[in-house]
């Protein structure tokens, strides 16, 4: 059968591409909050895509590629919780006195350092070694012997889809790890099935689909965890009356988020 390697590297040179495109559009614009998220996004789908072809690429060599994109996504964290928490305080309908312009102002400090770092000699060099080693993948030797075929990479991708509908019907919603690792599972399917839909073909692309209501829903309750956090933290700063009530209407409102996501669980088991 044909040898889909060529097929594979094409992708990934592109989605590394692509890393280069979203980090020059955030160093250009660093206040507009989609430039962080479209950065963050390449850089998953990337490290998605990566560890999709990673049965057929050598263990070591992976894993150093993904510590390196690791290194990078790992320093935007903070700036795009800013952003989230930003985003929620001014949809909550009510007077927030300073808390926005506090935050906006935590905001700052954490962008600032953020285009240090990613203007910065580490993340110049650690995306080098990235497109140096997806340039010349490190196949396994056995697959520089035999190749890779679709029927190879469409058993990986229906494994991957397996691991995360198993792994919704029985994650424990009460713990944050698992729920957080079967997001990014999901979003591994997501990528994939976009960036190699033509590979893997129409059920491939509907899965990706799938996946994103599965990855919308898991966000969605990390985004209130992670919310929930910086709110009691905040509510430690010297804040107006009005700017606490309103943090603790967010934090309220996040809590019970979550609280009713682990409450499925147990519904839908006594089912």
């Amino acid at each position: 059968m044909t040898d889909v390697r060529e097929e594979l590297a094409r992708v990934l040179t592109g989605a590394c591409d692509e890393v280069d495109v979203r980090l020059g559009a955030f160093l250009a614009n660093p206040d507009d909050v989609e430039t962080i998220h479209k950065l963050r996004i390449s850089i998953r789908t990337l490290r998605s895509l990566l560890a999709f072809a990673s049965p057929f690429l050598k263990r070591l060599r992976h894993r150093l590629i993904q510590a390196d994109l690791r290194s990078v996504v790992i320093e935007t964290s903070r700036l795009r919780e800013y952003d989230v928490m930003l985003r929620d305080v001014r949809a909550l309908g009510m007077p927030c006195g300073e808390l926005p312009e506090r935050i906006g102002e935590l905001r700052d400090l954490e962008r600032n350092r953020v285009v240090g770092v990613m203007g910065g000699r580490h993340t110049r060099q650690a995306l080098a070694r990235v497109r140096r080693r997806v340039e010349s993948l490190p196949w396994k030797d056995s697959v520089r012997g035999r190749g890779v075929t679709r029927d190879d990479v469409l058993a990986v991708f229906d494994e991957l889809v397996r691991t995360v509908d198993d792994g919704y019907a029985v994650v424990d919603r009460a713990d944050a790890d698992a729920v957080h690792t079967l997001r990014k599972r999901s979003k591994r399917v997501r990528y994939v099935g976009e960036s190699f839909g033509a590979l893997l073909g129409e059920q491939a692309v509907a899965e990706s689909a799938r996946m994103k209501g599965i990855q919308d829903e898991l966000g969605d309750v990390c985004d209130a965890r992670v919310n929930a956090g910086m709110a009691r933290d905040l509510l430690a700063l010297g804040l107006s009356d009005e700017a606490r009530g309103a943090l603790e209407v967010l934090l309220g409102r996040n809590e019970g988020f979550v609280e009713e996501f682990v409450a499925g669980a147990a519904s839908g088991g006594a089912d």
